[in-house]
């Protein structure tokens, strides 16, 4: 039975796939702003690891919003 939390994780990255998408950013980009290597980030994005929340924030940042709005959109998919 998948949780909440895993259901959730699975929408936050179909949302920053969108995000990245809509400011032309590859995850290639995003992992160098992140100053990890593009397999952590792999790793991330196919849900093999669940994101650290801090790296969430930065990612937010990054892509210039609000951690809770990146959240929220990805609620709206669910």
């Amino acid at each position: 039975m998948t949780t909440y939390a895993e259901t959730l994780e699975e929408a936050l990255i179909v949302q920053l796939r969108v995000e990245m998408a809509e400011r032309g950013m590859s995850q290639q980009d995003l992992a160098k702003a992140l100053d990890i290597t593009s397999a952590t980030l792999s790793r991330y994005m196919k849900g093999h690891r669940s994101f650290p929340m801090p790296i969430l924030f930065q990612t937010a940042e990054i892509l210039g919003i609000p951690a809770k709005t990146l959240v929220e959109r990805a609620e709206a998919r669910l």
